[in-house]
């Protein structure tokens, strides 16, 4: 896939532009398929259950068990994550500088804002992004702006009676949307560590035909032949499949930073030169859409009034020094790998000592017989069945294979954090214990909240700064400009909530009745149950 980029980008006069945006992006992506790729793939195996023949932990291995733990330690963390960001119905806050004496604009604007986000199924979006990250080590999200036809019914009075109609009016609204992406369609320069710090950053997928000819059509982008498509091993495809032909595909590369002013002014009849030089030419922020590596579609520069570009990254275990970070897969690689070897080979000795086998023979066996043995069937032997016939017996399976199933399900918990982790109350004495229970959920509630912080400040925060950013910009009627600050909401988990209950239940016990702080645990306890009527409890407490 890798080209020099002299020949990619200046040996072809129409389209410079393109040659240098597509030279450095294929570079890019050399460099993280190299590196990433075939690990990526594999933690998405394991996490679907999916197996391959490059997954055998031994040549004579048969069996294709791969063991959940895994898995379930991806959802239970993920299922923890969106409990403690989602748990409250207020999932983030707006303040104001301050020096404003009017705090009622910024609660019209947090107000609006959740509506249109969750309108547009912006938490639907977060929760995959965390998903990704958990088997991916890295959350990606792209910021889209989009302008919908909203569908409203009302009551249209007829003119001349007293009667009235149901009719739908039909508006035109601004709608900031959220897309998910998976490590194998973003592209980013290597030596960056952040998006705002790279020369650039590329969404690259593969779109339907037709989708780009409504495109060129409603005037998105220019009006140019698009190209074929050059079958390009991206890392997408999951099966082999025949049904769509390459004439409906096309390879869409979306490159979102800094560009050089001389290529993206360019004039079909210029002269731009033959080399980029950093210390000449100038760079400017840009957004180019690219078909087929070869075909601009669109090139402008950054339309939106903070020139920032519409992605978001988080990692979910921080790597030094790296974009790309580490997920529950890849911490829980190891003990998965053994604990699949360990069940395999189980699985692999239970067929011999489970299905039956015989020893004979051949020189007493009569000629063409095709022997097996079933039930009921009658055997013939030229002679004493007793010293033809012998049973085959390869003894049991060692039952320590059970307790050291459990220690690497448990291996699998230390590495990932995820308390959920099929963990044998025999593997260790302690786990039975309450004390030993809490131990647990603290550790892993402690990595919880590392995550979460990481989240929120890399992901959370940029994403609604960015959100309200466009509203701003493409909608002002509804949203006024206003130095704005954002604050990220979050609860506990489900296991902080049960560990923290229990503590308030046990000093609430102890805690004389009806003295003002016996009303304070109370009322933590009821703020941090799941009642479907906890307001309507508070407000009692509250008046008592």
């Amino acid at each position: 896939m890798s080209q020099d980029t002299k020949d990619i980008s200046y040996n072809d006069p129409l389209s410079p532009l393109s040659g240098w945006i597509t030279g450095r992006v294929n570079q890019w992506e050399e460099h993280r398929n190299t590196n990433y790729l075939e690990k990526w793939d594999e933690y998405y195996r394991i996490w679907r259950g999916l197996w391959a023949i490059g997954d055998k932990t031994r040549h004579s291995e048969n069996s294709k068990l791969i063991s959940p733990a895994t898995q379930q330690a991806v959802e239970a963390t993920v299922s923890e994550l969106e409990e403690a960001i989602f748990g409250r119905e207020q999932w983030f806050d707006v303040r104001d500088d301050i020096a404003d004496q009017n705090p009622q604009d910024v609660s019209i604007i947090r107000l609006n804002l959740q509506e249109d986000l969750e309108r547009a199924r912006v938490k639907d979006a977060i929760c995959e992004s965390l998903l990704n990250a958990a088997i991916y080590g890295t959350g990606i999200a792209k910021i889209n702006v989009t302008e919908e036809t909203q569908k409203v019914a009302k009551d249209s009075p007829i003119p001349n009676t007293l009667t009235s109609d149901t009719v739908v009016m039909e508006n035109d609204v601004i709608t900031v949307k959220v897309e998910s992406l998976t490590p194998k369609e973003f592209v980013i320069d290597p030596t960056a560590k952040t998006i705002k710090e790279a020369l650039g950053v590329a969404q690259i997928v593969i779109k339907p035909r037709y989708e780009i000819i409504e495109g060129i059509t409603n005037g998105l982008y220019e009006d140019k032949p698009l190209g074929s498509y050059d079958k390009m091993d991206l890392g997408f495809d999951e099966e082999n499949s025949s049904v769509s032909t390459d004439d409906d595909k096309v390879k869409i590369t979306e490159y979102w930073g800094r560009v050089p002013v001389k290529f993206l002014d360019a004039k079909k009849d210029d002269n731009l030169g033959e080399q980029f030089d950093y210390d000449e030419d100038e760079l400017v922020e840009a957004v180019v859409v690219i078909a087929n590596d070869n075909v601009v579609l669109k090139a402008t520069r950054n339309p939106y009034m903070m020139g920032d570009r519409p992605f978001v990254s988080y990692q979910h275990d921080r790597v030094p020094n790296k974009f790309w970070g580490r997920g529950i897969a890849e911490k829980g690689y190891n003990p998965q790998k053994a604990l699949d070897a360990e069940l395999r080979a189980r699985i692999d000795a239970l067929a011999l000592t489970v299905h039956p086998m015989m020893a004979m023979d051949a020189t007493r066996l009569p000629r063409g017989v095709k022997f097996d043995v079933k039930a009921g069937k009658t055997i013939l032997t030229n002679g004493d069945p007793r010293q033809t016939l012998m049973p085959l017996n390869f003894g049991n399976i060692a039952n320590s294979t059970f307790t050291e199933a459990s220690e690497l399900e448990r291996m699998v918990q230390m590495g990932t954090g995820a308390m959920d982790s099929a963990n044998s109350n025999f593997s260790n004495p302690r786990n039975s214990t309450a004390s030993g229970m809490s131990m647990l959920q603290a550790a892993s509630i402690k990595r919880q909240k590392r995550t979460i912080m990481n989240f929120q400040e890399n992901f959370l925060i940029p994403l609604i700064e960015k959100a309200a950013w466009r509203y701003i910009q493409f909608n002002p009627e509804r949203y006024p400009t206003g130095d704005y600050k954002f604050q990220a909401y979050s609860s506990m988990g489900i296991m902080a909530k049960e560990l923290e209950m229990t503590q308030m239940i046990q000093l609430l016990s102890m805690t004389q009745q009806g003295t003002p702080p016996f009303a304070m645990l109370l009322m933590s306890i009821f703020e941090n149950s799941s009642m479907s009527n906890r307001e309507e409890m508070k407000l009692a407490l509250a008046q008592m």
